[in-house]
């Protein structure tokens, strides 16, 4: 009977052996799980991080920078690198120029979309597809920077035949005519609206030319707008868009209109000076690109000619009718 006591009494102590190796074991598997699984959170966030990033937006206090100061920051990047590098440039006013700061150093990943910078104050989260620096002026107010990534697609090219004319770097060369022309005529002739015909685009229909005096009011309807059109008149808007954002620009010729409530989210207005080459040449002062020819009584092209990407010569025409 002893024995038989005995040897349960082995038996038993080997199950509670075997019953604390295992519980070790299953908890190393846990610890190296949760390690695992923690290092490789921190990995796809510094893949997520790793690239160069666009300014799109400063705040200060909440306030979103005026377009001024703006046209210069907005230039800023931020650039992070797979050896846990980083270079932040900041362009901004100084009186009528700019001046460039560079801060650079270290970094490391501390958590889910969160980032620690070495040689420097700035507190850096991933929020969505943006990157959010978040620190405080020498006046001790909170600033926000926000930077998306320079692949974005906020900044693809608007590939609508209309696009947006007169857009990007705007070519101010002075047009003019043939010395001994005679243009009365023709001004006579274009005065009052002209409509757009032979296009498909709802708000591409709404493009109007209006002839007043020397001038033309040239404007253009889009369905919707990008961060590369809001970046392209300096303006600072928080990322993600709000839902009802609107807003009105004016910037040297141009009056541009943002209502991502409307059917039509973009409009330009440009009042420009035109010149009388010829019986059929208008010329625009403003713009070599583009130039008006007269087909008859009631019909003008609007030619518009630019580089693409490749820097090959395009050419867009577009036919207007008077109203």
């Amino acid at each position: 009977m002893n024995k038989m006591k005995k040897i349960l009494e082995r038996k038993n102590w080997s199950i509670l052996l075997l019953s604390i190796l295992i519980t070790g074991l299953i908890s190393c598997e846990n610890d190296d799980d949760s390690a695992n699984g923690i290092e490789a959170e921190h990995e796809a966030t510094k893949q997520k991080l790793i690239g160069e990033w666009r300014l799109v937006s400063r705040t200060i206090e909440g306030e979103a920078l005026g377009a001024e100061d703006f046209s210069y920051l907005k230039e800023s990047t931020a650039t992070f690198n797979a050896d846990n590098t980083y270079e932040l440039v900041y362009i901004e006013r100084n009186g009528n120029s700019s001046s460039t700061s560079v801060l650079a150093g270290t970094y490391t990943v501390d958590d889910i979309n969160s980032v620690t910078l070495f040689n420097s104050t700035p507190g850096i989260e991933l929020k969505d597809d943006a990157l959010q620096i978040i620190s405080t002026t020498s006046d001790d107010e909170a600033q926000v920077d926000i930077f998306l990534r320079s692949d974005s697609e906020e900044f693809a090219d608007d590939e609508e035949s209309n696009g947006d004319l007169l857009g990007g770097d705007e070519d101010n060369s002075s047009n003019s005519p043939g010395p001994s022309y005679d243009g009365s005529a023709i001004i006579a002739q274009v005065q009052g609206t002209w409509e757009i015909i032979d296009v498909s685009d709802e708000c591409q229909k709404k493009n109007t030319l209006e002839f007043v005096g020397s001038e033309v009011i040239f404007t253009q309807n889009k369905k919707t707008f990008n961060r590369k059109d809001l970046l392209e008149y300096d303006v600072s808007v928080s990322y993600p868009l709000q839902s009802d954002f609107s807003g009105v620009v004016t910037r040297g010729f141009n009056t541009i209109t943002f209502d991502n409530t409307a059917d039509c989210q973009f409009i330009k207005e440009s009042r420009l000076s035109y010149l009388v080459q010829d019986a059929e040449t208008i010329l625009i002062k403003e713009s070599s690109k583009l130039t008006f020819k007269m087909i008859d009584d009631t019909t003008i092209n609007l030619i518009y000619e630019y580089e693409d990407k490749n820097s090959n010569e395009q050419i867009v025409q577009f036919v207007y009718t008077k109203t």
